[in-house]
């Protein structure tokens, strides 16, 4: 019996002393800028704002992996709002940001990841409108790799997130609908 006593306390303490694993900040991609920047020669006059992004769970600022804690946004961020001043900083960059311009706004209606060895992967999915006109939907799914070590997978997926958003945010600027917003 002081056996078992002993296993569970140490359980419970794993469990209490389970860590969050924070996302690095967002870095600009040199791929989205190139595209953005060929936008802006094609459209010298043409530039984009971005209204707050809503998302269907709003509020989420972190998802459980595994039993290693949970994988969190940097600064104390939503999910959405992570991705919004991601997006925000790519158009800045590429001089199309104007808060004056029409307005991008998304609706985040889902954010999940895998950290299972050999499927690791970030799914993001947002329903996208500008100046309320015909909305779009972008979903996008990075692939990255994992480890057996729950710990440490965890800490992949939460490195995995900066290059996850760069990649929905590519799937952003080639839709139809981001298009012909700009």
């Amino acid at each position: 019996m002081k056996t078992l006593c002993n296993y569970l306390t140490i359980a419970v303490l794993l469990f209490l002393t389970a860590c969050s694993h924070n996302s690095p900040r967002y870095a600009a991609s040199a791929n989205n800028q190139e595209k953005l920047k060929s936008f802006a020669s094609e459209n010298p006059t043409k530039k984009l704002g971005v209204e707050s992004f809503t998302a269907t769970e709003a509020g989420k600022k972190s998802i459980v992996c595994r039993a290693a804690g949970t994988v969190a946004v940097p600064d104390g961020k939503t999910f959405e709002q992570y991705l919004e001043d991601s997006l925000t900083s790519e158009l800045k960059m590429s001089n199309l940001y104007s808060s004056t311009a029409p307005k991008l706004k998304g609706v985040l209606q889902s954010i999940d990841f895998n950290s299972n060895i050999g499927a690791g992967k970030w799914i993001i999915k947002m329903q996208l409108s500008c100046n309320n006109s015909t909305s779009f939907t972008v979903e996008s799914q990075y692939d990255f790799s994992t480890n057996f070590i729950a710990d440490i997978a965890c800490e992949q997926v939460a490195q995995a997130l900066p290059a996850a958003t760069q990649d929905f945010i590519a799937k952003v600027l080639e839709a139809p609908g981001f298009k012909s917003c700009i």
